[in-house]
């Protein structure tokens, strides 16, 4: 037989403290078959609220699986639940959509997939359409996806436009385009330096600007008809006629024309030309005159000039004239050390030397 055994932290008779001790492990057990219960069969109710559908699609964006969200209009309105291939080109996608969510939304929308926010979160993009009947659970069906969105597919599209477009030529096109514009930066600089001194100087309120502009307006039509007017002188002019009075290029005078001009540049300004180059030393002493005289001129040459300069101009001009019995005459010296047969006669004249040492 069995024996009872006390237990000290209850009280009572052994046969109380045995029949406590089995409500005990009993109610225990109950507990424990209760939530085993409460934790696998709630989940599976859970799941069956929503709207669930099934979609075959022939492809799924990246980053798309089971927990994926579903969004519509940019807000969230399921899940996917699972994906399962049912072919060599087919993926069945299986979504739970909340019915409160989805109002409107018929059985002819479109699907494609994109970032849910900002930080590329992949979602499945539910675009409702006109017409259709209303979605029904448990119903599969079959879309083509419009488009991937998602920042994985951007990022390799962008990658190989990159890859292929970034060759040495364009590398160095681009370079070029670089360099050229910053060689134009002191073009932009100076017209953002004319408009801003434009803009703090012009103070004239907008009325008066717009009353010069009526002036100028005022006068714009008679100007169209006088430049009308030339033109039409300058199209009837002789130039324009034939011998027979028809309207026309008159060729032969346009060849004699041109006989003339070419004649003229070949003859005259060519004769002149050689003469100038032939004659290069004895004109120094004119353009050196020239200078003199332009010098004094303001604003023409060496940054104008002072009265004082003017002065001495005169004054060197006036010296190279002496009164004479016979009136006034020039102080004229001609140089003829380059002449061998003349320099060695002048020499024994006793003629002043030239700073060189040759007689003049």
């Amino acid at each position: 037989m069995s024996r009872a055994r006390s237990q000290d932290f209850l009280r009572g008779v052994p046969g109380r403290q045995s029949r406590v001790l089995h409500g005990a492990g009993l109610g225990v057990v109950v507990t424990t078959c209760a939530v085993i219960a409460a934790v696998w069969v709630y989940p599976s109710s859970a799941d069956t609220e929503g709207l669930p559908i099934s979609i075959d699609v022939p492809y799924v964006g990246p980053g798309v699986d089971s927990g994926t969200k579903v969004i519509l209009r940019g807000g969230e309105v399921g899940v996917v639940t699972g994906l399962e291939r049912t072919g060599a080109d087919s993926v069945r996608m299986d979504l739970q959509l909340d019915p409160d969510q989805i109002g409107g939304l018929t059985d002819a929308f479109d699907v494609d997939f994109r970032p849910q926010n900002y930080f590329g979160s992949t979602a499945v993009n539910l675009v409702g359409r006109p017409g259709g009947s209303g979605l029904e659970a448990h119903r599969t069906l079959d879309r083509t996806p419009t488009g991937d969105f998602t920042m994985s597919t951007m990022i390799e599209k962008g990658s190989l436009a990159v890859d292929g477009t970034l060759t040495d030529s364009m590398i160095t096109s681009l370079d070029k385009v670089v360099r050229y514009t910053d060689g134009l930066t002191p073009m932009f600089d100076a017209a953002l330096v004319l408009g801003d001194r434009v803009a703090q100087t012009q103070q004239a309120l907008p009325a008066d600007l717009l009353g010069r502009v009526n002036d100028v307006l005022d006068v714009f039509p008679a100007f169209n008809r006088q430049a009308i007017d030339s033109l039409t002188h300058i199209y009837n002019s002789t130039y324009n006629q034939r011998p027979d009075g028809s309207v026309g290029v008159d060729d032969p005078f346009m060849d004699e024309t041109d006989a003339g001009l070419t004649l003229a540049a070949g003859q005259l300004f060519g004769q002149a030309g050689q003469l100038l180059k032939s004659h290069g030393d004895e004109l120094v002493p004119v353009t050196e005159v020239v200078s003199e005289l332009a010098g004094v001129v303001p604003h023409l040459y060496d940054g104008g000039a002072r009265p004082e300069r003017l002065r001495t101009a005169v004054e060197r001009l006036d010296s190279a004239f002496e009164d004479s019995g016979d009136g006034q005459r020039l102080n004229l010296r001609i140089v003829l050390d380059d002449l061998p047969a003349l320099a060695a006669p002048l020499a024994l004249t006793g003629a002043p030397p030239s700073e060189d040492g040759a007689g003049r």
